[in-house]
């Protein structure tokens, strides 16, 4: 059984609306990240991050993240699904918009 099935667009689109801020970044070969730049100082950026590491290894699935001057990026995408969009991509967002707030993170 494979990790993870590949969302059609419309599945992605669906899942999008719910994830205000995030918007999915067209890649070549139908390949898709799910991406937010989130905007707060530096070291609470760094936390952040932490936080979502500690996420992303409770959910066995990991993203970029790029921290910037007063920025922290997140990219996702299933690299076991070729790179496409899966559930899991916008189930571990979810969970990031969800501890968003108790970091400031806009």
């Amino acid at each position: 059984m494979p990790y993870a099935e590949p969302l059609s667009s419309d599945q992605a689109a669906a899942r999008l609306a719910g994830l205000p801020g995030w918007e999915v970044l067209p890649g070549g070969d139908g390949a898709a990240s799910l991406r937010r730049v989130y905007r707060l100082a530096h070291l609470p950026a760094a936390i952040f991050a932490l936080h979502i590491a500690g996420i992303q290894a409770e959910l066995d699935h990991h993203s970029e993240l790029t921290l910037g001057y007063d920025t922290l990026t997140v990219a996702l995408t299933t690299h076991a699904a070729g790179g496409r969009l899966t559930a899991k991509d916008f189930d571990l967002a979810a969970r990031i918009e969800a501890i968003a707030p108790a970091h400031s993170a806009a």
